[in-house]
């Protein structure tokens, strides 16, 4: 049995999550996909991955053997890439992206793109936590500049955008409470705060109104990482928010949040595209950035 088809079955297991998920993916039974890992685990000599009939674990030993796995299949593909046409767009692009941004703001990019280079191939994760773009085999990763290594060798950071965010609470929330007049007012209201990447809540709010600048403490009464939920808490009237106002223009158009503070400004967030050193210059790394600053500009 061909090992790179074994290792190949093996990452998708992993990244799947099930047997049964991984055998769409590769478009196989689900047999053969338990056959190709019982094979490997045999010529290995170790157990990859604990199977029951509810869940699925991989393994210590499992871990480390797929994070190799996912290079070498990596490598492989770019030698055949690179055997073919040097700036040939093809291959598969694994890109990672919060829930909330890479959902509402890089899904619908994707349709051009691959119209453009039906070659090219698109596996995007959505998920609301710091990866390891060598671990966990990430192309590019789309980040807000806050969470992006400072000074680091290894990676390239792409500025795409800033997005200016604004402070919003619901009219329910506002007629309960009363509208603040000041920043300083704030640390008296309830507040609902993101958790950024290293897991501490953003509870020091920034407003400016040249001259003054002012820096508010508020009281988290929920903090989330998913600024989808902030923003349906805010239109619930649990309390004021801060969030990018590409999130919640369609709430301030319908009146059910509302800016307040509007005379005063905050700093925007911005949001860059992270790729290793190695992958500079490579086609579909290349494209797609020039298409995602292209598309949310």
């Amino acid at each position: 049995m061909d090992l790179l088809a074994q290792m190949t079955a093996f990452v998708r297991i992993v990244e799947s999550g099930s047997l049964s998920a991984a055998a769409r993916r590769l478009r196989l039974s689900t047999p053969a996909i338990s056959r190709q890992l019982r094979a490997l685990e045999e010529e290995l000599g170790a157990t990859l991955v604990l199977r029951t009939t509810r869940r699925l674990t991989v393994t210590e030993v499992g871990r480390a053997y797929y994070e190799r796995c996912v290079r070498i299949l990596r490598e492989v593909e770019e030698a055949q890439s690179s055997a073919r046409r040097a700036d040939a767009v093809e291959g598969r692009l694994v890109v990672a992206a919060s829930v909330t941004f890479g959902g509402l703001r890089v899904a619908p990019t994707l349709p051009s793109l691959l119209a453009a280079h039906p070659r090219l191939r698109v596996d995007l994760r959505l998920e609301d936590r710091l990866t390891d773009l060598i671990g966990d085999g990430i192309d590019v990763a789309i980040r807000a500049t806050t969470l992006v290594p400072p000074d680091s060798d290894a990676l390239i950071a792409v500025p795409l955008l800033t997005v200016p965010r604004v402070a919003v609470a619901a009219p329910s929330y506002l007629r309960r409470r009363g509208e603040p007049k000041e920043p300083a007012a704030l640390a008296r209201h309830d507040a609902l705060v993101q958790i950024y990447g290293s897991g501490v809540p953003a509870t020091r709010w920034r407003f400016s109104r040249p001259p003054r600048e002012e820096t508010v403490l508020v009281r988290e009464v929920l903090a989330c990482n998913v600024l989808a939920v902030l923003r349906d808490a805010a239109v619930a009237g649990l309390g004021v928010t801060l969030l990018p106002d590409w999130l919640v223009a369609a709430e301030l158009g319908a009146g059910s949040l509302r800016t307040i503070l509007p005379q005063w400004s905050t700093a925007g967030a911005s949001v860059a595209a992270l790729y290793r050193t190695e992958l500079r210059g490579t086609p579909r790394v290349r494209v797609f950035v020039d298409h995602l600053r292209r598309a949310l500009a």
